[in-house]
């Protein structure tokens, strides 16, 4: 293919679509199904348009651009990423890969390359778990783990359930069962990301051939003690929720690190107590719990060991601690197939390239469920994040090592679909 890609079309759609922001000036806010993320949506849908790719929707809010082939009896080939930030987050986080998948297929369809199978750059609704409590809303749906009743029982802070948040932007959640259980079959699925971590970038390397990506499971723990006064109540007497919660959390820390596994990691990001008074000892807590691992037996270990400790720190403090789990997915590990590709199309191009493990989750890791190449079936490619830093302002990647990163997944994209 006698195509690269476009420095200036990355750096103008990325700078444009960050219009689409309730902080701007403090970050990239667009949580999903917002008035910002329709707004976002609608300029995606119009950039894809105009390079050329035929557009669809789904009732889950998937973007579908697509690269007719030569043959629309064989399995597409998917690329793409997601639209929706944290708080305060920043405008590289997903973007990259929406825009370096519509910039990939530009390539391909403009260099007039022959390929068999059809192309797809996608956008996929609400893969951050910010506004409703579930990860990778439209991926999960596509992959068919998601349904009209999870719809109904995910809601934000507001109030406001998931299965309300669709209708009152379009679509049509009356039908998610109907359209969504038979999974979408799929020849394979390449994303390109921002790496969020400092490993190419303290190696020295432009781009990462991803080789597993991390899973979470996500629970919320409440510890039920008993409120009393500061002052009055001795050292000895007390059934502090808080201590108790802050015992087990620095039990989950501890796991994490004495785990033999190749990347495993433990979180306490969120905690609320009652009554959050400073001379009041709280008689309730409840915390956040994020587990992510390469491997779903690794993290069934760790869990293992955290229950039997909660269970010792709920008698040794006298307070009762009830877990709920939220979900607990399992890890891919990237078809060696596509990384492979990856690898040898990084080679092609004269750029560096280094093997390396994904410790946030991304869409790519519900699409394994529906891709059809070797046994995990989808890849990733990662560009570096300066300093490691995602999820903030801060946030920021070279636009040359997204256009090379781009440049690898259109001519891996491109073998893809000329295979059998």
């Amino acid at each position: 293919m006698d195509q690269t890609a476009s420095v200036k079309n990355l750096e103008q759609w990325i700078e444009e679509l960050d219009q689409f922001n309730q902080t701007p000036g403090n970050g990239t806010t667009r949580p999903v199904f917002t008035a910002e993320d329709m707004a976002a949506r609608s300029y995606v849908h119009k950039l894809m348009e105009s390079v050329g790719l035929e557009v669809k929707e789904d009732n889950a809010g998937n973007l579908f651009g697509v690269l007719p082939g030569e043959d629309p009896s064989l399995e597409p080939v998917w690329t793409g990423s997601h639209i929706d930030t944290v708080p305060n987050g920043g405008k590289y986080d997903g973007i990259a890969g929406v825009f370096a998948g519509i910039e990939a297929l530009r390539m391909i369809k403009e260099s007039g390359a022959p390929h068999k199978r059809s192309l797809s750059a996608n956008v996929y609704s609400g893969e951050e778990m910010s506004r409703f409590g579930v990860c990778c809303i439209g991926s999960r749906a596509i992959a068919g783990r998601l349904h009209l009743e999870d719809l109904k029982s995910h809601s934000d802070p507001s109030g406001t359930s998931l299965y309300q948040a669709l209708k009152d932007v379009g679509y049509d959640p009356d039908s998610f069962d109907e359209e969504f259980p038979c999974k979408t079959p799929v020849y394979a699925s390449l994303e390109l990301h921002i790496e969020q971590n400092d490993v190419l970038e303290k190696s020295n390397y432009p781009v990462g051939a991803v080789t597993g990506i991390c899973a979470p499971t996500n629970m919320v723990v409440e510890v039920f003690g008993v409120q009393s006064h500061a002052g009055g109540t001795s050292m000895t007497a007390r059934r502090d929720a808080y201590m108790a919660a802050a015992e087990i959390s620095l039990l989950l820390e501890r796991l994490a690190l004495e785990s033999d596994s190749m990347y495993i990691t433990g979180t306490v990001g969120e905690m609320t107590l009652e009554p959050n008074a400073a001379n009041v000892i709280p008689g309730h807590a409840t915390f956040s719990v994020d587990i992510r691992s390469v491997t779903i037996e690794d993290k069934d270990a760790l869990l293992e060991k955290f229950y039997s400790g909660i269970k010792e720190i709920e008698e040794r403090r006298k307070v009762k601690v009830t877990t709920d789990m939220m979900n607990h997915d399992k890890a891919v590990i990237c078809d060696e197939h596509i990384v492979e590709l990856v690898r040898k199309g990084s080679a092609d191009l004269g750029i560096p390239t280094m093997d390396i493990v994904s410790g946030p989750y991304h869409d790519s890791l519900m699409l394994g469920d529906i891709t059809k190449v070797g046994i995990t079936k989808v890849g990733m490619l990662f560009v570096p994040s300066k300093d490691g830093i995602s999820h903030n302002k801060a946030e920021w990647t070279s636009i040359e090592d997204i256009a090379k990163g781009t440049d690898i997944l259109a001519n891996t994209l491109l073998k893809l679909a000329n295979e059998a």
